[in-house]
């Protein structure tokens, strides 16, 4: 039988190599062995095995090989992650030392009453009084009744942490304060109050709606912009994104960034729930009042409108919680073709008495509306006229 397809010279190489390698650990482990009983026992300590012994070893226990196991040696373990930033440390256990001992256990039944008196002085915008007993790194511990609270950091009123070095505030151990109720949670045993709101909402009581005001953007948001009033650092307004910019805008952060500076007015001002509304777009003149000046508008006469405009003034008077509509001007605007009934509310002062106007668009045609009202608020009419003006123009 022919070997290696025609190639006996090479198994006969290969099985020459495979007898001299046998032979050649057979020679080792015999030196080995004399060497090992010549040697001293004091130079047998310190022997090292051969290669080819570890080598055989590692076959025979299945261990790793040598250089495998040098190599998982000098790897280096991980470093330890390095500790996250946090809050100012807190005061020292013996700074703490003076707070009141804990109040004792209370029934269920008197905790359950104050989660219920905390709750409803949230519903009703009520200050409460709280007991300072502790701190940590997050904030500010209080006793409310046999309740035990928390007032964060950034709920606590911004004039007292400036005067607080480093965030201690051991200082309030045992002071009362008054706060407003933020959360209160009996099934979770849940209590946050907040210092700040105390503040804000007595700053509120001082601003009047249609006010201009001098902010700085602290905070973007998909639907609009927090803003803080200069002059009162406890206030902080939204401005919704619909009163940004009169050009229509996808995100907010097109054109306002934080820190910067911007002028807005007051909107509406809520001291109960601590909300202040703002516009900035307000203080600008609304293009489509521009544009609109510009026409030749005559008064209206019975018969002048189209079907769609006349459509219009029938389904806005059948609207559930419109009191009137009156078509008052109407117009030709060759430079403005609408594809579509278009309908579009103008700003005017006498929105706060329920009275709107509006300005529809069709063709070269314009028509201007008085509406009324005065169950509805901005919002509601503006959705209102697009769901007419789409119902109108789809038939």
């Amino acid at each position: 039988m022919r070997c290696m397809n025609g190639r006996p010279h090479l198994c006969r190489r290969l099985l020459s190599f495979c007898i001299f390698l046998c032979w050649r650990l057979t020679l080792v482990g015999t030196k080995m062995r004399v060497s090992w009983l010549t040697f001293p026992e004091s130079k047998l300590r310190t022997l090292q095995p051969s290669p080819m012994t570890l080598l055989s070893r590692c076959f025979r226990s299945r261990e790793s090989a040598p250089r495998l196991r040098a190599v998982q040696a000098n790897k280096h373990t991980p470093e330890a992650p390095l500790p996250q930033l946090t809050r100012p440390k807190p005061a020292t256990a013996a700074q703490q030392a003076q707070a009141q001992p804990p109040v004792p256990p209370a029934s269920p039944s008197a905790i359950a009453d104050a989660y219920k008196r905390a709750s409803d002085a949230k519903a009703q915008g009520e200050v409460v009084e709280v007991k300072v007993v502790g701190q940590n790194e997050g904030g500010v511990m209080v006793q409310y009744g046999p309740v035990r609270g928390f007032i964060p950091y950034n709920q606590v009123d911004p004039a007292r942490l400036r005067a607080c070095a480093n965030g201690n505030l051991s200082k309030l151990t045992g002071q009362q304060l008054k706060a407003r109720v933020v959360t209160a949670d009996a099934s979770r045993k849940e209590l946050v109050l907040s210092e700040r709101q105390v503040a804000a909402a007595e700053a509120l009581s001082r601003i009047q709606p249609g006010e201009v005001l001098a902010c700085v953007v602290t905070g973007l948001e998909d639907y609009g912009a927090f803003v803080q009033v200069k002059g009162m650092p406890e206030v902080v307004g939204l401005v919704h994104k619909s009163e940004v910019s009169w050009d229509r805008i996808m995100t907010v952060d097109q054109v306002l960034s934080v820190g910067q500076e911007v002028i807005a007015k007051v909107l509406a001002v809520d001291p109960v729930n601590v909300r202040l509304t703002l516009s900035m777009k307000q203080m600008l003149t609304d293009p489509l009042t521009l544009s609109l000046d510009n026409l030749a508008w005559e008064a209206y006469a019975n018969g002048s409108l189209g079907t769609d405009m006349q459509g219009l003034v029938n389904a806005l008077a059948a609207s559930v919680g419109v009191d009137s509509v009156k078509p008052t001007r109407v117009a030709q605007d060759p430079h403005h073709v609408a594809q579509e009934l278009e309908v579009y509310l103008v700003r005017s002062d006498r929105e706060a008495e329920g009275e709107y106007t509006a300005v529809a668009r069709l063709g070269v045609s314009a028509m201007e509306l008085e509406l009324r009202a005065a169950e509805l608020n901005r919002e509601q009419v503006k959705q209102l006229l697009q769901r007419v003006a789409s119902r109108i123009f789809t038939q």
